[in-house]
């Protein structure tokens, strides 16, 4: 059993989810509307502080931490979207503003 492994056993499933999430946003592009600057590079050092101790990517952090949700890995949070996520949606379902 790998650091890895045994580390994730030993957390629990909400606290994995949560993590998840989090990994989720920083490997796709965190939202940073949701965050002040200081706050996501800290939060992004200590995450690949955690892949450097388990000697894995930020990306595969998450997808081992996904692996052991199961289904509940692809669940989001129950937050309302924020204004980036929005305007994401709004133009990826009517297109760019300016290209209309």
């Amino acid at each position: 059993m790998d650091a890895l492994t045994a580390w994730l056993d030993s957390v629990p499933r909400d606290t994995r989810l949560r993590l998840f999430l989090l990994l989720e946003e920083l490997c796709n592009g965190m939202d940073v509307s949701r965050h002040n600057d200081f706050g996501f590079l800290r939060l992004r050092a200590e995450f690949e502080t955690s892949g450097e101790i388990f000697g894995c990517t930020l990306e595969e952090l998450r997808d081992a931490i996904g692996a052991t949700l199961g289904g509940d890995a692809r669940r989001r949070s129950d937050r309302p979207p924020s204004p980036l996520e929005s305007l994401r949606d709004q133009i990826s379902s009517r297109g760019h503003p300016d290209f209309r």
